[in-house]
């Protein structure tokens, strides 16, 4: 660890690390981890706009300080009250680490004061609220590095901190702040989210993993949510049957979130008038073709007139609506002259037989006799007398 070439490489420390190690042996796989007898939490931005708090789970803790010290003292007190069995050992100065089964008994979540367990302590969580607060303040996402958990349904209770009520308190008296909770101590892994939207995901415990099994991931940090990609060992089938969650999305509550009412209107309203006035700009030549796309067959242009009003050529018939053409102007109707009226041929004439010639009064009666009377569509030869009793062909005419 001490030889790697990254610079940023930060380290939640555990119980298996602290067995192994001890308190002050632990710096050698938590580099930037501040040395006694400074903080062992601290905090750093990544990026603009994050936050990454990185605590101490053994901050009250037997394993965290060495026998007869004062936090080791208050670690004692603290698990004798929780647990009779630890009480009980700890009067008889028994070594607490090497009791066989020190929850002997005990159910539920009050499983988390394990010899072996720790806590934050007051003095970090007081830190830790002061953090949420600057990170409200600046308007920035905090993630959490911590490596017990402090939501009860997202682990196994042996994985939760002594104080994981109060943890989790801090986290909700800044909601929407706190993106994701990310611990280790699970044996099995889990996952849950609280009721302020923030994810915690309980990583499955690399000291319990087999030989050659993996258990490791990377998460992917976006505006919107996050993206979790786990490699290995997937969680408990009995408290996360699904899987890994790939896609955490953001709280969505606090003051990070809900602006105050009005706040940003001014640009929201800039942003919306400068768009419609781009919109009106693209539309404004497009006006004809859209009046074209949505004009009806039937409806006549406003330049023409109606049927009844247009000039027809003699002899055409306006019957129904005059045909438009597909650009939307009026075609008329071709003009057809009319057809001539019938023609009906003369009727028969008898052979005239000789006579004398009558004189010219009788003359001009006789033929006035003789001269067929038709309809007045009919056209006949008309006959007029002569002066000397002779019939001429005359003009073509219609009798009346």
């Amino acid at each position: 660890v001490a030889r790697c070439k990254r610079p940023q490489f930060h380290v939640a420390c555990g119980s298996s690390d602290l067995l192994a190690l001890g308190p002050k042996g632990v710096g050698a796989v938590a580099p930037l981890r501040p040395a006694p007898p400074a903080a062992s939490y601290y905090a750093f931005a990544p990026v603009a706009g994050w936050r990454v708090l990185v605590l101490d789970a053994s901050a009250v803790s037997l394993l965290g300080h060495e026998p007869g010290s004062a936090a080791h003292s208050q670690a004692v007190s603290l698990l004798a009250q929780a647990v009779p069995a630890v009480s009980v050992a700890a009067t008889a100065g028994t070594d607490l680490l090497s009791l066989p089964d020190p929850l002997a008994g005990v159910e539920g979540a009050a499983r988390r004061f394990h010899p072996r367990g720790g806590g934050l302590g007051e003095a970090q969580l007081g830190w830790l609220r002061e953090q949420l607060s600057l990170a409200e303040a600046a308007s920035e996402r905090a993630l959490v590095l911590c490596h017990r958990s402090c939501l009860r349904d997202s682990c196994v209770p042996e994985a939760l901190l002594f104080d994981c009520d109060a943890a989790l308190a801090a986290l909700g008296s800044y909601a929407g702040v706190t993106a994701a909770w990310i611990s280790g101590a699970d044996p099995a892994g889990g996952y849950g989210r609280d009721t302020h939207g923030v994810h915690h995901v309980a990583l499955c415990s690399a000291a319990h993993c087999a030989v050659n099994e993996d258990a490791f991931g990377a998460l992917q940090v976006f505006d919107g949510h996050l993206a979790l990609r786990m490699v290995g060992r997937q969680p408990s089938p009995a408290t996360r049957p699904q899987g890994w969650p790939e896609t955490l999305a953001l709280p969505k509550s606090g003051k990070l979130i809900a602006a105050p009412a009005g706040e940003g209107s001014g640009v929201f309203f800039f942003f919306v008038s400068m768009w419609m006035a781009v919109l009106q700009t693209l539309l404004v030549p497009m006006e004809p073709l859209f009046r074209l796309l949505t004009s009806k067959e039937d409806s006549p242009s406003p330049d023409s007139k109606p049927p009844s009003e247009e000039p027809h050529a003699a002899g055409s018939v306006a019957l129904g609506r005059v045909p438009t053409s597909g650009a939307g102007t009026r075609t008329a109707p071709p003009q057809t002259p009319p057809p001539p009226p019938p023609q009906m041929p003369p009727p028969p004439q008898a052979p005239q037989q000789a006579q004398p010639p009558p004189r010219a009064g009788a003359a001009a009666a006789a033929a006035a006799q003789s001269r067929p009377v038709h309809p007045v569509t009919a056209q006949l030869p008309a006959a007029q007398a002569s002066a000397n009793g002779e019939v001429e062909q005359a003009e073509e005419g219609t009798l009346v």
